[in-house]
């Protein structure tokens, strides 16, 4: 997966390969803003730093997944401990 980011000047792409996987939400999970269709991804915190990619995720971040575009709608941080160990991103597109 890869993801980018529209950065200043305008044009300018930041991006990050990022480890990580998808699913689909469960009808139970779908509450506003998420919709039938929205993804959820699981990515790495390390290799946003390691990529230097300025986090956190944000709207309107896109991922590259396969052949596939999403946008972030928001993220989540995933804590062990007291360490930042990955971002749960909310996706919409494919």
């Amino acid at each position: 997966m890869t993801l980018r980011r529209l950065v200043t000047p305008p044009g300018t792409v930041v991006s990050a390969t990022v480890t990580g996987f998808s699913a689909d939400y469960a009808p139970d999970d779908l509450a506003p803003p998420l919709v039938q269709g929205d993804r959820r991804l699981e990515i790495l915190h390390a290799d946003l730093v390691a990529a230097g990619f300025p986090w956190p995720p944000r709207e309107p971040d896109e991922v590259l997944d396969g052949g596939e575009s999403f946008t972030v709608i928001f993220a989540a941080p995933v804590w062990e401990g007291a360490d930042r160990i990955g971002w749960t991103l909310a996706v919409r597109g494919g």
